[in-house]
């Protein structure tokens, strides 16, 4: 796939857009089915920690979906929940190898969906991809919403689409079915049952209406204005 390197992410229209919901979300959070957390600031950082890899992971064009790339998808995890400070790393070690084991015994179903679809489109592969991670078993300990969105964000940017970004305008139609999800059984998914495919559909209908060129820059762009 060569789209991956044409485009890459702007990190500070992301920032941006990450700091614009953060002032908003008690209004957010007043339409959602079930409150969420605010987003802090250490949230919010790790977050663009975590855009930042993705952007990187673009750059030296990994394929996270091979045997030996999955490996990226738990360090995107570690670093939504304890950026990339190694002395935060030492202080919940015990966590993150609990989270290691946890992701070894489910990121295969994963990954084995993943190789069944990659002929699909980069807006369902990312859908589906986001269904199972947060779907029951979850994939992680915490942070299994964040991780989601940054790996559809890998997805749809390798196949030349914008990030998956939060922006004001489309949190709720973000969170609320990320809640319903939550607490679905992925197996149902793997077998194909009605409720999490339509969730899927959902989301990669999301995906189609709501990504936004802002948060895509073109690398031919960055060329052109070097020459210059």
């Amino acid at each position: 796939m060569s789209s991956h390197k044409q485009y890459r992410l702007d990190l500070d229209r992301i920032e941006e857009s990450l700091r614009a919901v953060q002032a908003n979300f008690e209004g957010v959070n007043e339409k959602l089915l079930m409150r969420r957390e605010p987003l802090t600031d250490q949230i919010i950082g790790n977050l663009l920690e975590g855009y930042a890899y993705v952007d990187q992971l673009l750059e030296d064009g990994v394929e996270v979906f091979s045997p030996s790339g999955l490996d990226h998808i738990l360090e995107l995890n570690h670093i939504v929940l304890c950026g990339v400070n190694d002395s935060v790393r030492l202080e919940y070690g015990s966590h993150l190898l609990e989270t290691r084991h946890r992701f070894a015994d489910g990121i295969g179903g994963i990954a084995d969906w993943y190789e069944r679809k990659r002929h699909k489109s980069a807006t369902r592969r990312a859908a589906g991809v986001y269904v199972l991670g947060v779907s029951q078993p979850q994939l992680f300990l915490e942070g299994n919403h964040r991780t989601g969105a940054l790996v559809a964000s890998y997805i749809l940017v390798q196949e030349g689409l914008p990030p998956f970004v939060l922006t004001p305008k489309n949190a709720v139609a973000y969170f609320n079915p990320s809640t319903l999800i939550k607490y679905r059984d992925k197996q149902k998914f793997l077998d194909r049952q009605y409720y999490l495919k339509k969730y899927r559909r959902v989301l990669q209908d999301f995906f189609e209406e709501t990504l936004d060129k802002r948060f895509r820059r073109s690398l031919r762009l960055d060329k052109d204005a070097a020459g210059h």
